[in-house]
This record gives C-alpha cells, sequence and structure tokens, in this order.
C-alpha cells in the first residue's frame, strides 16, 4: 500500500469509537517498511479558524497498535 493511499484514510480509535484524524506521515525503516504513522488531529475552536496561529498536534501510532485497515478507515487500538 502506497503513503498516499494510507493519508486518504480516517485513522479511528476502536475502544472508544473517536475519530482520531487523518494520515499525515510515516516513519520508515532502512528497508522501507513502515514503524509507525503520524496521524494529525483535528482542530478545535479557534485554532479551526486560524490555523497559521497554532502547531497541528499530531501523535505517532505504532503499527502495532493497527487493528484493521479498510478502504476508507484505519482501525487503531491505544492504550488509555
Amino acid at each position: 500500500m502506497k503513503l498516499s493511499e494510507l493519508m486518504s484514510k480516517r485513522v479511528i480509535c476502536v475502544s472508544d469509537g473517536k475519530d482520531i484524524g487523518f494520515v499525515s506521515d510515516a516513519i520508515l525503516t532502512k528497508e522501507l517498511r513502515i514503524i509507525c504513522i503520524i496521524v494529525c488531529m483535528r482542530r478545535k475552536g479557534l485554532a479551526r479558524f486560524c490555523p497559521f496561529l497554532f502547531e497541528p498536534e499530531c501523535e505517532k501510532i505504532s503499527v502495532d497498535a493497527i487493528v484493521n485497515i479498510g478502504c476508507d478507515v484505519i482501525l487503531i487500538k491505544r492504550e488509555s
């Protein structure tokens, strides 16, 4: 699967059903295998209307946390 295909998918947590955001980047090994994906979370409040004033909130998610990759969604399980 290409990174561009991953970036078009929503990331959703299985345990609470929360929509985390979209894949924005990936960290690779020297063998070009994905170690983790970087997901930028949805902006809320003033950051949504003035995104240039705020840094994006991003989270690294390990490949081991991915439960399933569907046609438009990536399901993950994270520890709360």
